[in-house]
């Protein structure tokens, strides 16, 4: 399965996703990371992670944690940030643009290279029509405003309009920014029904960050695991987002708080093992 036109993947491209670590305090976070190697985290921006305070925090705040990560001699390259751009109100998507544009402005004080961003509150599998232009015209919106601050968006697929690869490509080729990419999450897409290699052909031209866990199956029903504990087959896709020229970040993420420091070891063992065979 190797490909000599893959570049090995630098210890520098390993990086730690934040949501499961949104009950530890985040110095605690950015220490124990370290610890583990990773030089890479992101930081939560939502209002269920109030210890990494980016949801509401202000500048103060937000440079407070820009000299904790540097502390701890870890790289924030990535706000995880929680918005809905998906909302029928005109006054709530305004709200929402103003709130994303100041997790842009905190990306730039963390100095991350990304802010990470959904596309709306629901995860039904019908859409409204209607919602893909006012995606388009909201995703160009603030990638314009991030490319003049040296940030990217990335869109990560999480239901909704997100759910499919044709529905992202849909969206995607209507955005006017070229500060906007995708954040591939193959675990979401077999948790939304939809096959994850699938998925990844049609949204390779835009995929810029990626996060890794797995999903298995427990009383008939889908449940995120840590990564290689569940049932993706991951040779495949890996090889094929490596054929494509992903030069990337590989964000481990496993979402359970109450094992986190056991299901983040393991992924990132796993992960780092699958790599090599590709």
């Amino acid at each position: 399965m190797s490909n000599s036109g893959n570049l090995p993947v630098k210890s520098s491209q390993f990086a730690c996703a934040a949501w499961g670590w949104r009950e530890v305090e985040i110095l605690d976070y950015f220490q124990w990371i370290k610890g583990l190697d990773i030089q890479a985290v992101e930081v939560n921006a939502h209002p269920n992670a109030p210890k990494h305070l980016l949801d509401r925090g202000g500048e103060e705040a937000t440079r407070n944690i820009a000299a904790w990560s540097k502390e701890a001699g870890v790289n924030i390259i990535c706000v995880a940030g929680r918005n809905n751009f998906a909302t029928p109100d005109e006054s709530v998507l305004e709200e929402q643009l103003q709130k994303v544009r100041g997790f842009i402005d905190a990306a730039k004080i963390l100095g991350a290279k990304f802010v990470r961003l959904l596309s709306g509150e629901h995860r039904n599998d019908s859409p409204p029509a209607e919602v893909f232009p006012q995606l388009q015209r909201a995703f160009t919106t603030v990638g314009n405003y991030a490319e003049e601050r040296g940030i990217k968006i990335t869109i990560e697929n999480h239901g909704g309009p997100t759910a499919t690869g044709q529905r992202i490509a849909r969206i995607m080729e209507g955005v006017q920014s070229s500060a906007v990419g995708l954040n591939y999450d193959p675990a979401n897409f077999l948790n939304q029904g939809t096959d994850p290699l699938m998925a990844l052909r049609y949204i390779l031209p835009w995929v810029n960050y990626s996060h890794w866990k797995d999903v298995r199956w427990v009383n008939n029903a889908p449940q995120f695991c840590a990564f290689g504990e569940g049932e993706i087959n991951w040779l495949p896709i890996i090889q094929e987002l490596r054929n494509s020229g992903y030069q990337g970040y590989w964000a481990v993420e496993y979402e359970n708080p109450e094992d986190i420091k056991r299901g983040t070891t393991v992924s990132l063992q796993n992960l780092q093992a699958m790599l090599e065979k590709v």
